[in-house]
């Protein structure tokens, strides 16, 4: 089976020239408070580039000044990329057709990877899959290697939530935030969903 390569993805940076009236073409939801760091998407017209995650909101604060200076920054309410990233720090269940419904720029992911990123999308709260799985579901059931090489260039990590990718036997590998970040993601997932249905126990109980 293979691993997930940490091998970073080019980030996002403000083009000089690329300006609209005031500031940057880019937006950037205000940090949102994740189980483990912080994360903010990031839209250009309207579409979401990307979803930068860092191991706190200061050092996503920092990246952000440093990668796209003068982007706006706005309420994560007032988008559903924004929306979708503060349910998931509520720990409110989100189905996985939602991620239809984000206007993600699939044009930075093409061929396979879009392939792959489509269909770990689908992936439920707080469930798994492996790579060998993924790759099976992309018609190429020996490309594990390759599925991990797309995961590694997600744009867009927890709304298409290449977390809940786990090797053969539920194995905790390759991450590109590195595995107790994952381990921390899925622990959470769990604990949603056993909450919840304690919830639904006490009540059918009276």
């Amino acid at each position: 089976m293979s691993k997930e390569k940490r091998r970073p993805r080019e980030p996002l940076r403000a083009d000089p020239n690329d300006r609209q009236g005031e500031g940057s073409a880019f937006r950037t939801t205000r940090p949102i408070l994740l189980p483990y760091g912080a994360a903010s998407a990031v839209l250009r017209e309207g579409l979401v580039q990307s979803v930068e995650w860092e191991r706190s909101r200061e050092e996503l604060e920092a990246f952000l000044a440093e990668t796209l200076p003068g982007a706006k920054e706005i309420d994560p309410a007032g988008c559903s990329a924004g929306r979708f990233l503060l349910a998931y720090s509520e720990g409110r269940q989100i189905p996985a057709g939602a991620v239809a419904a984000i206007p993600l720029d699939w044009a930075l992911a093409g061929g396979f990877q879009r392939m792959v990123l489509k269909e770990l999308a689908k992936v439920p709260f707080g469930e798994t899959i492996t790579y060998g799985e993924l790759a099976a579901r992309c018609g190429r059931g020996e490309a594990a290697r390759a599925v991990g090489a797309a995961l590694a260039r997600n744009p867009w990590p927890v709304i298409v939530p290449c977390h809940r990718v786990v090797g053969a036997g539920g194995r905790m590998v390759g991450f590109g935030k590195g595995i107790a970040a994952k381990r921390t993601l899925l622990a959470f997932e769990k604990r949603c969903l056993d909450e919840a249905a304690g919830c639904i126990i006490k009540r059918r109980n009276g």
